[in-house]
């Protein structure tokens, strides 16, 4: 949803903070200085490892849909700061959205490694075992992520995680069990906004507009004035709203987190 393929995936992991939420403030801290991208690169020819200048012309790049430029940025911020894990993550998404899924998937499968809850990581495997057409596997991969939250008693994450494998059926076309899932997860916690958010998206989908309306209406009413996408969050709705189903489809998969 939306044009932007860098923007952060929707995988919506918690409440009160979005799963791209570190990325989505370094952007905003960047927005003033990405006009001036060219005087960064120039920066970096004097201080290849300046981060703040890596950061901004990285991100400047992936706004521009120039991503195998931005290859390069990110994979110089892993040299410098190689335990900061947002940056292998921008790499994994990098590569997926390149189209070389089994370099992504390595990438992903090493950060879970480490991470086995990781959302974002979760999630990027999950859309590029999804595109690699594995079927099953998919959901086998969540399950066990599931199985884990629920061993060690992560609540939070193993909410997520069921927020994930909702969003899967969907990208995977079968709506009425995404609705299903969400559905349930309504029935659990009636404060948590996203799964109203998810059922608007696919009532949009099924060209039901008054329930869709309803749903981003309990939307509304719940995201926290504070959270740190609401703004995009609201362009997601704008854009179930006025868009094609053909072209929702098919944004629903690029972006229905992470892709945050």
């Amino acid at each position: 949803m939306g044009c932007l393929r860098t923007r952060p995936f929707i995988a919506l992991p918690a409440q009160a903070s979005s799963v791209s939420e570190n990325t989505e403030e370094r952007r905003d801290t960047q927005n003033g200085k990405c006009e001036d991208e060219e005087m960064y690169v120039r920066l970096l020819e004097k201080n290849p490892r300046d981060v703040e200048a890596l950061k901004v012309v990285l991100y400047g790049k992936m706004r521009k849909g120039k991503t195998k430029e931005a290859v390069e940025y990110v994979e110089r911020l892993i040299d410098i700061e190689p335990e900061e894990v947002e940056w292998r993550l921008l790499q994994a998404l990098c590569y997926e959205t390149m189209g070389q899924l089994s370099k992504a998937r390595r990438f992903f499968k090493e950060i879970l490694e480490e991470r086995p809850l990781n959302p974002r990581a979760l999630h990027g495997l999950a859309l590029v075992m999804h595109k690699n057409r594995e079927g099953p596997a998919v959901f086998e991969m969540l399950n066990k992520a599931l199985e884990v939250a629920r061993r060690e008693k992560r609540v939070t994450e193993e909410r997520n995680i069921r927020i994930l494998i909702a969003q899967m059926h969907v990208v995977k076309g079968d709506l009425e069990e995404g609705l299903k899932k969400f559905q349930g997860l309504v029935d659990e916690n009636p404060r948590d906004f996203r799964p109203y958010l998810c059922q608007g998206i696919i009532y949009s989908l099924l060209d039901k507009k008054k329930e869709a309306e309803e749903q981003f209406e309990t939307y509304r009413s719940l995201v926290p004035e504070e959270f740190p996408q609401r703004g995009f969050l609201n362009d997601v709705v704008l854009a179930a709203k006025t868009n094609s189903r053909e072209r929702l489809e098919k944004e629903f998969e690029a972006e229905f987190s992470y892709k945050k």
